[in-house]
């Protein structure tokens, strides 16, 4: 029931953002012939730039505290009476499209019905996975506080979160998070909120070919959506994929501006750059290269002036609340880097620094990073080879369709190629991580769809201008066989050969269960969705701690005391749906000395404590062995008057401390 109640809710976000950006797409396209492409592409096209539009209100609402669920529910109802003519015509387009995809399998033709098929398919498969509460500790540290302090607060206090850090970065995704917490005080919320950016990212990129767009949107999911890369963390509340799928969305509406110069694409290329500069500082690197692709338009006069005042009003009024309140309170307007960090020692901002400027892992500090040398080039092309394309074939059919489009039509897509190999080179520059070449890469895929369907455009004109040839006579043949045989029979044909290609590995696994059917699933997900493994019982086995939070929480132990995991606190809220009763003991809490450990239990009032048996010399070095040593004597004190509640498989034990033994 609560991934009900959750997609209600993000359902209702995204109604409301599409009938915003339908009403700001007609107002600004007025006197244009046609004004939009058609409804379907206005549906289409419209998620990402709507969600930012709801984004952008809200963060004007929590400037001013009113971010409430009674005033939102107000503002949404007056504003969707008033536009009740575009909200109707969105459900007209829902049922145009539908109506559109059934004509089209009834003549034959089977691709609508298995594009339908792979959204719906992947969605359901997001639903099940978003119920995983997510491993990452990032999550449940910083991303859903965040939120939930702007819930409890009804907008922005300063710092957000107790930390001069993450309380004062850009919190756009925050927002939207919070948007779905006012309804649905879950992590689901956020999880499927994220899921809904990346699927209507991945509509986006459809709607950006001008045939095809069943088919294209398979390839889009071939592409993207079932490899492992990007699928897997799209409904983890994390903002590193939205803002990678906003900056790519901005891309995505430039090329879409220079292909038909509509004053609502170049605008709404500014709201979804202003949602992931809003989101994360690395994004203001897309400013630039946006800007520069952009000189050429604003130097031959097609970009007018008061266009580029309403593109930057529109950025400036998703972006620029973050960076005016870090210049007014904390006098720099990317706080902490560069101008200053106030509240922040030196020597943190120092380890910070060097931390953001070196390869994350050690072994990957070898590469020179200056691209001023030879050498420098030579590690870039290898690390482009060794973690992109070397034994991926997504990324070999996408690097094939990025040259076939550049043969096709350069000139057309010129500008995308050059996006992604500046992005690519400007990550490795400051290279950390290979998720912070996200928005790099996801732009390099989308550029191969692009290229693909250049190609076809290429093609289907070659046709029309000389009909013979080898290629044009084997397509004729094809169009024969499919009249000649009954279309809905061809139809059916097509989706059952794609179905048991799509489906074979899952049958293959249900009845011989071995590694992992689909690349893009985490491991004993497939036994989750086909009923052999219980959800629980699936976390149980995969989430170091599950059990034993979970058991905590159901039985409100309290104090609980867990030195050994330094995000106890943390995760013990992620297994609970996202929020901290006060069962455990702050994980920095140790006894002073070992003559202080009998003080400690009874000041801490310590009634449970969990034990560890694996592992220990990894937790020695993780907490530090001073810390370990005084752990195991505050344990070693209790262990003889405990009792032991529970036992997990991953080496910890669960104590009932039944106090000291009167002297």
């Amino acid at each position: 029931m609560t991934v009900l109640a959750a997609w209600l809710v993000v359902g209702a976000i995204l109604l409301f953002g599409l009938t915003l950006h339908r009403t700001l797409v007609l107002w600004l396209n007025r006197g244009v012939h046609p004004p939009v492409r058609d409804g379907t592409d206005l549906l289409l096209s419209g998620i990402l730039p709507g969600l930012a539009l709801v984004g952008g209100l809200a963060t004007a609402l929590g400037a001013v505290h009113l971010l409430r669920t009674e005033v939102v529910l107000f503002l949404a109802a007056i504003f969707m009476i008033w536009r009740r003519n575009d909200v109707l015509e969105i459900f007209i387009d829902l049922r145009n499209l539908a109506v559109m995809g059934g004509r089209a399998t009834a003549k034959g033709n089977p691709f609508p019905l298995l594009a339908a098929a792979a959204f719906v398919g992947l969605a359901m498969v997001m639903s099940v996975t978003a119920l995983f509460p997510a491993a990452t500790a990032d999550v449940w540290a910083f991303q859903i506080p965040l939120a939930q302090s702007i819930v409890s607060h009804g907008g922005f206090v300063t710092p957000q979160i107790d930390s001069n850090f993450y309380g004062n970065i850009p919190l756009f995704f925050n927002v939207l998070f919070a948007c779905s917490l006012l309804f649905v005080d879950h992590w689901l919320g956020p999880g499927l909120l994220n899921a809904a950016i990346y699927l209507g990212f991945l509509l986006l990129l459809t709607s950006c070919a001008h045939r095809w767009r069943a088919a294209g949107l398979l390839l889009v999911f071939f592409l993207i959506a079932f490899q492992p890369f990007f699928t897997p963390g799209a409904t983890v509340p994390l903002t590193d994929l939205p803002r990678s799928c906003f900056s790519v969305a901005a891309v995505l509406y430039l090329w879409r501006y220079l292909e038909t110069f509509r004053p609502s694409e170049i605008v709404s290329c500014a709201l979804v750059l202003g949602g992931a500069v809003g989101g994360k500082y690395t994004e203001l690197q897309m400013v630039g290269l946006i800007g520069l692709a952009l000189l050429p338009s604003i130097y031959r006069g097609k970009l007018s002036f008061s266009l580029f005042l309403t593109c930057l009003a529109a950025f400036l009024s998703l972006a620029g609340y973050w960076y005016a309140k870090n210049l007014i309170l904390l006098g720099n307007p990317i706080y902490p880097f560069i101008f200053g960090h106030p509240g922040l020692s030196d020597q943190w901002m120092a380890e910070y620094t060097l931390d953001l400027g070196r390869a994350f892992d050690p072994e990957n500090r070898v590469f020179v990073t200056d691209l001023t040398t030879r050498q420098g080039w030579h590690d870039f092309f290898f690390i482009m080879h060794d973690w992109f394309l070397d034994r991926r074939r997504y990324a070999i059919v996408a690097l094939i369709l990025i040259i076939g489009g550049l043969i096709a039509s350069f000139t057309r897509i010129f500008v995308l190629v050059a996006m992604a190999a500046a992005m690519f080179v400007t990550w490795y520059a400051v290279i950390n991580h290979i998720r912070w070449a996200t928005p790099a890469y996801l732009l390099y895929f989308s550029t191969a769809y692009i290229g693909a369907s250049l190609i076809v455009e290429k093609v289907a004109a070659s046709r029309a201008a000389q009909p013979g040839g080898p290629i044009f006579e084997m397509a004729a043949r094809v169009r024969v066989g499919q009249r000649t045989i009954n279309g809905h029979l061809f139809a059916f044909a097509v989706v059952l050969v794609a179905i048991v290609i799509f489906c074979l590995p899952a049958v293959k696994f249900i009845y011989r269960p071995k590694g992992q059917p689909y690349s893009w699933m985490e491991q004993g997900v497939m036994d989750v969705l086909i009923g052999r493994q219980k959800l629980d019982d699936f976390l149980g086995a995969q989430r170091e701690g599950y059990i034993v939070y979970r058991y905590i929480a159901a039985n409100d132990l309290r104090t609980v005391f867990q030195p050994f995991d330094t995000g106890s606190t943390l995760y013990a809220a992620a297994y609970t749906g996202g929020r901290d009763m006060g069962w455990l003991l702050p994980p920095y809490m140790f006894p002073e000395s070992e003559e202080d450990v009998n003080a400690f239990i009874r000041r801490s009032n310590i009634r449970y404590f969990i034990r560890v048996t694996e592992k220990r010399e990894l937790l020695a070095d993780r907490i530090g062995a001073a810390k370990f040593k005084l752990a195991e004597k505050t344990i070693s004190r209790m262990l003889p008057e405990s009792t032991l509640l529970l036992k997990d498989g991953f080496g910890s034990e669960l104590y009932r401390f039944d106090g000291f033994s009167p002297q």
